[in-house]
């Protein structure tokens, strides 16, 4: 039976799916700020990039879980995934720095 039958993995697949989404759509909205140049943009931007990266962290991780030993091979992309998603964690701007910045542009 195909692993993809499972309801539990079903579940899992599909919490993937609607993070990855919530995602795209943050980021989208931090673009169009951006466009319009409106006054919240520092907040959106810096809330886009830490809720993208820590979706993309964890989707992966979960991906590598879901092909079990093979995930963590050199053998198949999900291991450079995921290493890539860890570096966007980091770079311009770790995640903690990132709601530093979301905390003071509160209303």
């Amino acid at each position: 039976k195909p692993i993809a039958d499972f309801q539990g993995v079903q579940f899992m697949l599909a919490d993937m799916a609607m993070k990855l989404e919530a995602a795209r759509q943050l980021t989208y909205a931090a673009a169009a700020k951006s466009e319009r140049v409106d006054g919240d943009l520092t907040f959106f931007g810096a809330a886009a990039k830490c809720f993208a990266s820590d979706v993309a962290m964890e989707v992966t991780t979960d991906a590598v879980q879901l092909l079990g030993g093979y995930g963590y091979t050199r053998d198949y992309p999900v291991e450079r995934m995921m290493r890539d998603a860890k570096i966007t964690q980091i770079y311009e701007g770790t995640n903690q720095v990132q709601r530093i910045v979301m905390a003071r542009n509160l209303p």
